[in-house]
C-alpha cells in the first residue's frame, strides 16, 4: 500500500491543484503540505487528515485509504522517557538542537544521519535536555523514538548488547538478532533503513560504544549524551552543556519548592543556588532536603558547610562523585584520577597549565595530558588554551580527605611557581644588579624552558590577582611561606613596571613589608622597601612613598651598596617633590650627588639626579634656575632612546607645573615623538596626558582634547586602569573648560567608577 507522501501527490495531481491551492482549500500551511509530499511527516493527525480529503472531495474508498496511510502501525516505538515537568532555561541549547533535528528530513540532508553528542559534567542536565527536545520534536519522527542507556559511567553495554536492545525495540524477533557485531549493526541499519526514528543514546561511554548504534541512512537522528568529549564522532554537532545561569538556577528552584517562597528569601534561595554549583540535579534533590513551611535560609544553612553540603545533596545521587569514582575503577585512569584530588586543592578560579604542573610535580606535557582526560570527563574546564577552572561543586568532593599538610604543599608548590617565573623575569631582563646578586639562581629553574622575557610577562600578567592572594595569604603562613612572600615581592621589579601593574606591585610588596626583616635581610628589606616606594609614587601616594624609600636608603647604607644607596637617594628626592616638601628633597639629592662623584658605579645615575635636582628647583619655587639641570640631564642620556624620553616627559611635566607650560611643549612633544612606534603603550599614554595638560594650561582645548583621547584610547585597549582614569579626570575638566558640561560631568564620573573599582581616590 502507498504511504500518505504518495497517495497525497496523486490524489493533488488528479485534481489539478498547486500546493498553494491545496493548503488554501484544506485550511493548512503550504509548508505542511510541502512536508507530508516529501515524507517528513509519514502520519499526520486525523483532523489534518480529514481536512485533505474534504478539500480534494475524496470518495469513501480512497479517504479510507488515505487515512490507514495515516495511522500509526501499532509496533512504532515510543520508548522516549516522560519530560521533566520542571523544565527550565538552556533557550540557546533547545533551539540548537531542535532545529538539527527538524532538519532531517530536508534535502541538504538527504544523504547524511543527523547526529548530536550532547556532553557535559555529572548533574549537569545532559539527559534532561535531550528528552526534553525529543518530545518537542515528535512530529519529526512518526516512525518512533528509542530510548537507550548504554550506562557509559557505570557498567557500560557491550556495543553488541546495545544493538541487541534497539533491534527488538523495531520489532525485530529475537531469534532474528545475529549475535556477531559486525551482522548486528547490519542488520540494525536494514531495519531502521527508510524509516524516520530518533535514537536517543544516554551516558555514552566511548565513540567505539555508540558507532554501530548510529542509523545508517538519512531520514533518521541519534542524539548521544556523554560525560566525555566525544570528539572522535564523525559529522556530530558537539553541544557542551555548561550549568544554569543563576536566573535559570533560581527559577528551577522555585519550581521544585514554589516560587513564592524563592521570590520571599531571594538571598537564601541564591545561596541555595551557588552552593549546588548550578547543577540542575543537585538544584532538584536540595530542594527536596526542604521541609514543608520551612524557610529557604535553614536549607542555606545547611548547604553553606561544605562538610555537611554532600551529605545533603545525598552523597552518590547527584552523580557528583560518580564521574572521580569511574575515573579511578579504570587503571589507565588513576593517575588522571590522583592528579585530580590535587587539583581541587587549588584556589577557586581559572589555573594555568604551569601552575597545575607545579602542583602535581609534573613535566608540562605529562600535566596536560592528564587535565586533557579530566576535560574529557567533565571534571574540569578548559575555557582557553592552557588554563582550566574546576567547577565548585567539584572542587567540594575533590578535596574529601585532603589534610591540612596536602593544603600546605600544594600552596608551598604553586607559591614556588609564581617565584619562579618572576625571577626568570629579572634573569631575562639582566637590568637589575642588586636584585641579581640577592637572588638563588635555583628559584628561576622551573621556568628556564621560557627564553622570551615578553612570554613570561604575559603569563604573569593573566594572573596578576592570584598572584596578589597568594603572597597575602603566604605573610600569614609558615617562615617558609614568608620567606617566599618575600622573594616574591623583590622579583615583581620587572614585572610591575614592565606592564605597569602599579596596583599589584603596591599590594604584593605592601604584604611583603610586613614580614621582611631589616636585621636579618637588609638586602631583601631594602629591595621591597624600595619597590613599595616606588609602586606608590606611581599611584600618587607620594607622602608614603618617600617614608618607604627612606626605609630603602636605610637598608642600603647598612648594605653599603653605593649605586643602591644612590638610586634610593634620587628616588627619595623625587618623591619628597611631588609631597611638596622640597628642603628634604635637597638633602636628599645633594647627598646624591656627592656619591655619583666619588663612586663610579653611582656615576649612570647623574642624569637622574640631575632631573630631581631641576624639578626640586621647581618646587621650591625657583623655576628659573631649572633649565640648566634638565638640560644636563639630557645630554647625558642622548644615546638611550627610552631613557630620554622618560626624562622628556618627568622635565616637560615639572615645568608645566612650575607655570613655565610654553617651554613643557616641545619637550613633551619630542618625547611623543621619541616613544611612538616602540610599544611602550603606558609610557606613551602617560606622555600624552602630560602633553594635553601643557595645552590646556596654554588655552588650546581642542588640541589638548585631542591627545588626550588617544591617551584614553590607548590605556583602555590594554588595560592601563590608572591611565584610564587619569585621561577621563583630564578630558572631564577640559570638556568643563570649554563649556560642554554634560560630556565633562560624564568623563569625571566613568573616571571616579574606574578608580572606585581599584580601590583607590581620584588624585587632587
Amino acid at each position: 500500500m502507498s504511504g500518505v507522501p504518495e497517495l497525497l501527490r496523486r490524489h493533488r495531481a488528479d485534481a489539478g491543484l498547486t500546493q498553494e491551492q491545496l493548503a488554501e482549500l484544506a485550511g493548512l500551511s503550504v509548508e505542511a503540505i510541502r512536508t507530508l509530499e516529501l515524507g517528513r511527516r509519514r502520519y499526520p493527525r486525523a483532523l489534518t487528515v480529514s481536512s485533505l480529503a474534504n478539500a480534494l472531495q475524496l470518495p469513501d474508498d480512497e479517504r479510507d485509504l488515505l487515512e490507514q496511510a495515516a495511522r500509526r502501525p501499532a509496533e512504532t516505538p515510543d520508548r522516549l522517557p516522560a519530560a521533566v515537568t520542571d523544565f527550565v532555561g538552556r533557550t540557546e541549547p533547545v533551539r540548537t538542537l531542535t532545529e538539527l533535528l527538524r532538519r532531517t528530513g530536508e534535502p541538504a540532508h538527504a544523504t547524511s544521519v543527523v547526529i548530536s553528542a550532547v556532553t557535559g559534567m555529572s548533574g549537569v542536565g545532559k539527559t534532561t535536555l535531550a528528552v526534553h527536545v525529543g518530545h518537542l520534536v515528535e512530529d519529526e519522527f512518526p516512525d518512533g523514538r528509542i530510548y537507550l542507556n548504554l550506562r557509559g559511567e557505570t557498567e557500560p553495554i557491550p556495543p553488541l548488547q546495545a544493538t541487541a536492545s534497539l533491534l527488538r525495540a523495531l520489532g525485530v524477533p529475537a531469534q532474528e538478532i545475529p549475535d556477531d557485531l559486525a551482522a548486528a549493526t547490519a542488520r540494525y541499519r536494514t531495519a531502521i533503513a527508510g524509516r524516520r526514528v530518533l535514537v536517543v543514546l544516554d551516558d555514552a561511554a566511548t565513540v567505539d560504544q555508540v558507532a554501530p548504534l548510529i542509523p545508517g541512512t538519512s531520514g533518521s537522528a541519534a542524539v548521544i549524551t556523554s560525560r566525555r568529549l566525544l570528539d572522535q564522532l564523525a559529522g556530530a554537532l558537539h553541544l557542551r552543556l555548561d550549568v544554569l545561569s543563576d536566573d535559570e538556577a533560581l527559577h528551577l528552584l522555585g519550581e521544585v519548592v514554589g516560587a513564592a517562597l524563592v521570590a520571599a528569601e531571594p538571598e537564601a534561595a541564591l545561596t541555595v543556588v551557588h552552593a549546588c554549583g548550578n547543577l540542575p540535579l543537585a538544584l532538584r534533590i536540595a530542594g527536596t532536603r526542604l521541609s514543608a513551611d520551612r524557610p529557604i535560609q535553614e536549607l542555606a544553612d545547611r548547604l553553606a558547610d561544605a562538610s555537611t553540603r554532600l551529605g545533603v545533596l545525598a552523597e552518590g545521587e547527584t552523580g557528583v562523585r560518580a564521574s572521580i569514582d569511574d575515573l579511578r575503577s579504570v587503571p589507565a585512569d588513576r593517575g588522571a584520577a590522583d592528579a585530580f584530588a590535587v587539583l581541587a586543592l587549588l584556589d577557586p578560579g581559572e589555573f594555568p597549565l604551569r601552575v597545575a604542573a607545579a602542583a602535581l610535580g609534573r613535566t608540562l606535557d605529562d600535566t596536560e595530558e592528564l587535565l586533557d582526560r579530566l576535560v574529557d570527563v567533565h571534571l574540569l574546564e578548559a575555557p582557553t588554551l592552557h588554563r582550566y577552572r574546576l567547577h565548585d561543586l567539584v572542587r567540594v568532593v575533590g578535596r574529601e580527605g585532603a589534610s591540612t599538610q596536602d593544603q600546605r604543599v600544594v600552596g608551598e608548590r604553586v607559591l614556588r611557581c609564581y617565584l619562579a617565573m618572576l625571577w626568570r623575569a629579572d634573569e631575562l631582563a639582566g637590568e637589575a644588579p642588586m636584585s641579581a646578586a640577592w637572588r638563588d639562581a635555583a628559584w628561576a629553574e622551573q621556568a628556564r624552558d621560557l627564553t622570551e622575557l615578553e612570554e613570561v610577562l604575559d603569563w604573569l600578567d593573566a594572573d596578576r590577582s592570584t598572584l596578589v592572594e597568594l603572597v597575602r595569604r603566604a605573610v600569614r603562613g609558615t617562615a617558609e611561606d614568608r620567606q617566599l612572600a618575600v622573594g616574591i615581592a623583590a622579583g615583581m621589579n620587572v614585572f610591575g613596571p614592565a606592564r605597569q601593574r602599579w596596583l599589584e606591585w603596591r599590594d604584593v610588596n605592601r604584604a611583603a613589608a610586613e614580614v621582611v626583616e631589616l636585621r636579618s635581610d637588609p638586602v631583601g628589606a631594602a629591595l621591597v622597601h624600595f619597590d613599595l616606594g616606588l609602586a606608590l609614587g606611581e599611584l600618587d601616594d607620594f607622602s608614603a612613598a618617600a617614608d618607604q624609600l627612606a626605609l630603602a636608603t636605610e637598608a642600603a647604607r647598612l648594605i653599603g651598596k653605593p649605586r643602591f644607596l644612590t638610586s634610593s637617594l634620587v628616588n627619595l628626592a623625587h618623591m619628597l617633590e611631588q609631597a611638596d616638601r622640597a628642603v628634604e628633597g635637597f638633602r636628599s639629592v645633594q647627598e646624591a650627588l656627592e656619591l655619583i662623584a666619588r663612586e663610579p658605579e653611582a656615576a649612570e645615575l647623574g642624569a637622574w639626579a640631575q632631573l630631581t635636582l631641576g624639578m626640586l628647583y621647581g618646587r621650591n619655587g625657583e623655576p628659573e634656575r631649572q633649565l640648566e639641570p634638565f638640560e644636563r640631564a639630557i645630554a647625558l642620556v642622548q644615546d638611550d632612546v627610552n631613557v630620554l624620553c622618560r626624562m622628556r616627559i618627568s622635565a616637560g611635566s615639572s615645568l608645566r607645573e612650575c607655570g613655565q607650560a610654553a617651554v613643557a611643549v616641545p619637550v613633551l612633544l619630542a618625547a611623543v615623538d621619541g616613544i611612538r612606534g616602540q610599544d611602550r603603550w603606558g609610557v606613551l599614554a602617560e606622555a600624552l596626558c602630560e602633553l594635553g595638560a601643557a595645552y590646556g594650561e596654554l588655552g588650546k582645548h581642542p588640541e589638548a582634547l585631542e591627545v588626550y583621547s588617544e591617551s584614553l584610547e590607548i590605556a583602555v585597549e590594554h588595560e592601563l586602569w590608572h591611565r584610564e582614569a587619569r585621561a577621563r579626570t583630564l578630558l572631564g575638566r577640559t570638556y568643563l573648560a570649554m563649556g560642554r558640561s554634560a560630556e565633562g560631568q560624564e568623563q569625571l564620573g566613568l573616571a571616579e567608577e574606574v578608580y572606585a573599582a581599584h580601590g583607590t581616590t581620584p588624585p587632587p
